[in-house]
């Protein structure tokens, strides 16, 4: 089955999700979150609006769409699971905004980001509210799930979680110690981070939700893991190479963090020598003149490290393919899957 182009302004549920995502969060709590009382305003200002930031400002919501199609797929009204939906976004609203955080990031969506906004106590704040809060939807008894679908759902969220902070504190050591990870720990380190929701939870939460069979269950995973890594692999050359004008992050910030990237690392290995030393040297360069970060962006571009990013996103993307593939969803559905992995991996311009 070939991928059809996917268009994501008219993707299935879209404004049941746009909805839904902004009631994932509530503007205000009721008194009850409050004892003693703080006073009036208190709990807006430090958790519920820095909560919604992101909130307001649309992602791409492709992981709750993916959940909308497999609850389609398996015959579901997905209108019945709105709030599991608007609680999968705000998931992803949350998550990133704790990796502004540890990237020190300074925008993200077309605005500033959550702790430039409100101050890093707050986002942290607010970011552990919104997974607590998210969990919510999925423990409402008037989803009638069995209880290993319940008990799935929400152990697997937790494993994947804590495999998030692993990889992300993997991360923090090689960026704080300019300590260089080989390729296949950079990949590794990526899987512990991507799991958390990008993008095998929509789809085993999409199969619990709707009522797939355990059996099926590690094919969903599968299409969502191997997916996962073709998108994050994409994003990394968009941080160098932004193919929209309106790319949420500021042009290779990677670089001028000191983040390594599958890219990077490839173009470290295959420059010439008076090149990779300049690379090293940029790497981490927040004030780097303008000239200077042109000049590493060509050098990764010449040095053959795109072809390889290139070659290694193909891979990951024929393996999600071939599970989608493999799902037994109506052709509709699959197709609707496959083209939306093309998006990700290949053709998704911010």
């Amino acid at each position: 089955m070939t991928a059809p182009a996917f268009d994501l302004a008219s993707a299935p549920g879209l404004r049941l999700i746009k909805a839904a995502t902004l009631r994932s969060f509530p503007r205000r709590f009721n008194r009850a979150f409050s004892v003693p009382p703080l006073p009036a305003g208190e709990l807006e200002r430090a958790i519920n609006r820095p909560a919604r930031l992101y909130l307001a400002r649309p992602g791409k919501m492709l992981r709750p769409i993916i959940t909308h199609v497999i609850l389609q797929g398996l015959g579901k009204k997905p209108a019945r699971y709105a709030a599991a939906l608007g609680a999968i976004e705000l998931m992803e609203a949350a998550t990133v905004s704790f990796d502004d955080i540890i990237d020190a990031s300074d925008t993200r969506r077309g605005g500033p980001a959550t702790h430039k906004v409100y101050g890093e106590k707050n986002a942290y704040l607010a970011y552990q509210a919104a997974y607590n809060w998210a969990y919510g939807a999925f423990l409402d008894p008037a989803l009638q799930l069995e209880s290993w679908r319940r008990l799935e759902l929400l152990a697997s969220l937790s494993r994947e979680i804590f495999a998030y902070g692993y990889g992300q504190a993997s991360e923090l050591y090689w960026t704080a110690s300019r300590r260089r990870p080989t390729p296949e720990q950079y990949l590794a380190m990526s899987w512990d981070r991507i799991r958390f929701l990008s993008f095998n939870g929509p789809f085993r939460i999409g199969a619990l939700l709707g009522g797939a069979p355990r059996r099926d269950l590690p094919l969903y995973v599968k299409a969502g893991a191997w997916l996962g890594m073709a998108y994050h692999l994409h994003g990394d050359e968009l941080n160098l190479f932004p193919r929209s004008a309106e790319w949420g992050k500021p042009l290779a910030d990677d670089i001028t963090a000191g983040r390594y990237t599958y890219l990077y690392l490839a173009a470290l290995r295959l420059a010439a020598p008076a090149a990779r030393r300049e690379l090293s040297a940029a790497l981490g360069n927040a004030r780097i003149s303008p000239s200077r970060l042109k000049n590493v962006i060509d050098i990764v571009r010449a040095s053959g490290a795109v072809e390889e990013n290139r070659r290694k996103i193909g891979a990951f993307y024929r393996r999600a393919s071939g599970a989608i593939s493999r799902l037994r969803l109506p052709a509709k559905q699959k197709r609707l899957l496959l083209g939306l992995a093309r998006y990700m991996a290949y053709d998704r311009p911010k």
